[in-house]
């Protein structure tokens, strides 16, 4: 074997491990990217368990988010701003799942119970006129979501099941 041939050897040798590299380097970015995305959505979720958790712990915040539900304009100017503020972190929360499922990082198995949540607790009249309120302050395609939402729902004297745990 001449020189010549050995270096020719050599590389077309280096050319397949840096091929094989690229490979490898390709295959953990796609990995540390579904990594990245999974992790995110689970502190997303994590976050809004610990926002539902709140509500549950604490009885007079529980009044307070059933009573602003039905009729925020009974509350008075204090508890207002407390149903307000809950409500807000909650659509914050919605917006978040929601961009990541539009945007591809969140599966439709993921996505799809916290939609209809979403959609269900948008028939309380105090969360309509929380959003009618604030909005503005989110990101447009999901403020289209919500509003074609609210708009699709139907006006026939729903049972929603804070009514019932109201009553008892």
């Amino acid at each position: 074997m001449t020189l010549e041939e050995l270096f020719y050897m050599s590389q077309t040798i280096a050319g397949f491990a840096i091929v094989g590299s690229l490979l490898f380097v390709g295959l953990e970015v796609h990995h540390g990217n579904r990594e990245s995305r999974h992790r995110t959505i689970e502190e997303t979720l994590q976050n809004y368990r610990a926002m539902r958790i709140t509500l549950t712990d604490n009885i007079d915040v529980t009044r307070l988010w059933i009573s602003g539900l039905h009729d925020l304009a009974a509350l008075d100017s204090v508890d207002n701003v407390r149903f307000q503020l809950i409500t807000h972190n909650i659509f914050n929360t919605w917006e978040s799942l929601y961009l990541h499922y539009r945007d591809g990082r969140m599966t439709r198995e993921y996505y799809e119970p916290q939609d209809k949540n979403m959609s269900d607790f948008l028939a309380y009249p105090g969360l309509q006129s929380v959003w009618a309120v604030r909005k503005t302050y989110f990101h447009k395609d999901f403020r289209t979501m919500v509003d074609a939402k609210i708009a699709s729902i139907p006006s026939s004297g729903i049972v929603l099941p804070y009514e019932r745990a109201e009553r008892a």
